[in-house]
């Protein structure tokens, strides 16, 4: 097992792509550096996940830590023997592509219709999935990451998150409760909020005649 610090490389885009990784704990942020020197993140894998896995022989990304990084390394070879040789492996890698196909439609969709409320939202949950377990998402969740990295992500300014942060936290939506730590109190809302929806989609606990005064 590797230990890797906040900031260090994994490795860096267009390096040989001659391992796969597997994340004991921590947080891994896959960044891209554009012509112009602005940053992309393009994704976050999480405690548990695999990442470094490219189409061809080269690595798509600089991958980061963040935070301090605990991973495994296996070879590339040795992983896809392992694949094709075990009845076990072969259809979680499948599901494995099938979610990864997924998440980059959804991400799509993020970044080209999604208004800057939404994008937040969106990645809270996004990060509530993937911090969870079978019983569903987690309600209280650690973001390790800066508001640079998420602007970064969303394709927002880092005034725009804070903002759109410090809202969320005066609507009762989340409550931070420790400088990385937040707990969704209102999921339900949450999840309209990135669907497009508004705060009058959350009328429980408000009595009828606010909620009809609320409908007007």
């Amino acid at each position: 097992m590797e230990t890797f610090e906040r900031g260090q490389a994994v490795f860096r885009d267009d390096d040989p792509a001659m391992h796969v990784f597997k994340i004991v704990s921590g947080l891994v942020r896959i960044a891209k550096i554009l012509n112009d020197g602005s940053r992309v993140i393009t994704d976050f894998f999480y405690p548990g996940e695999i990442f470094g896995l490219a189409p061809d022989e080269r690595y798509l990304g600089d991958a980061e830590a963040v935070g301090e990084v605990k991973l495994r390394r296996l070879s590339r070879n040795r992983f896809q023997q392992a694949v094709d040789s075990s009845e076990q492996l072969r259809p979680q890698f499948i599901n494995w592509l099938y979610r990864e196909m997924a998440s980059a439609q959804a991400r799509m969709v993020l970044l080209t219709r999604k208004k800057a409320e939404e994008r937040v939202c969106d990645l809270l949950l996004t990060l509530a999935r993937r911090a969870g377990n079978d019983n569903g998402p987690a309600s209280e969740i650690e973001i390790p990451i800066s508001r640079i990295d998420m602007a970064d992500y969303l394709g927002l300014t880092i005034e725009t998150v804070s903002r759109t942060m410090t809202n969320l936290i005066r609507r009762g939506v989340i409550q931070s409760s420790a400088r990385y730590r937040f707990t969704i109190r209102k999921p339900a809302l949450l999840k309209s909020l990135a669907d497009g929806g508004d705060e009058y989609h959350d009328l429980d606990g408000i009595p009828l005649g606010r909620q009809a005064m609320r409908a007007h």
